[in-house]
């Protein structure tokens, strides 16, 4: 009974890592269009992602460990539970390895978006200081130019 709740966590935890593959290959296209409503709504539902699935992390751990204890195990090891219950701990480590491979594309997918971030950004920035480029030498009064970004600190009455 343990064994099969912990089987059907896995299972939830593989189909929302595969979920979000799919929305994290999605992204880059919000990344071509500058969509900056859609990333800040995506980094949102990345947040819940990794909400839902620290949640799962807990629930499967927690029910390895009771059907360990129900299989009278002191550990909670693949190798172990195979010689108790074969073709559960087969199925478990088969899920388990799809999970692993699902978020190792994850961080992968991660990455590829990560530079292309970088990549807009740059162009942005580009593009923002040929419309407003920063004086080089003198400002228009003929004081000297800043040599570096300049700090501005703003001060808040309450």
């Amino acid at each position: 009974m343990h064994l099969e709740n912990a089987l059907e966590k896995a299972a939830e935890l593989r189909a929302i890592l595969a979920a979000e593959v799919e929305n994290a290959r999605g992204e880059r296209m919000l990344l071509r269009r500058l969509d900056a409503a859609g990333l800040f709504e995506r980094a949102a539902r990345r947040a819940g992602f990794l909400e839902g699935v620290a949640r799962l992390e807990g629930e499967l751990a927690a029910a390895l460990s009771r059907a360990a204890g129900a299989l009278g195990l002191s550990e909670v090891t693949l190798e172990r539970l195979r010689e108790r219950a074969p073709r559960q701990a087969e199925i478990l480590t088969h899920t388990l390895s799809d999970v692993r491979s699902l978020a190792g594309s994850l961080r992968e997918i991660d990455r590829l978006n990560l530079q292309l971030a970088n990549r807009a950004l740059a162009c942005v920035r580009g593009y923002v200081e040929a419309l407003n480029p920063s004086p080089r030498a003198y400002d228009r009064r003929g004081a000297r130019a800043p040599s570096g970004p300049a700090l501005v600190s703003v001060a808040v009455k309450g």
